[in-house]
């Protein structure tokens, strides 16, 4: 958890470092309860790309961890494949 940077437009809830690994950080829900920092797993989708789930005010949505690495880290601009 090094480095870490948090990911734009998405209100300090979740920080990626530069290799790509995303964590949700600790904050409490709408009941009150608190949720500790996790490590957020990269599944593989379509032809290799690694995706991640992330939720924002209760929507859930795919995102592409190419495009979080560019967001976040816009100096970097390799691709994170399979193989990679």
């Amino acid at each position: 958890m090094h480095n870490l940077r948090p990911i734009p437009g998405f209100n300090g809830i979740y920080s990626m470092n530069a290799d790509g690994a995303i964590y949700r950080e600790q904050s409490t829900d709408a009941r009150g309860h608190l949720r500790n920092t996790k490590f957020i797993k990269a599944s593989i989708h379509g032809r290799g790309y690694l995706y991640v789930r992330l939720s924002l005010n209760g929507h859930r949505k795919m995102y592409s961890l190419n495009t979080l690495i560019n967001k976040t880290f816009p100096e970097r601009t390799q691709l994170r494949t399979l193989s990679s």
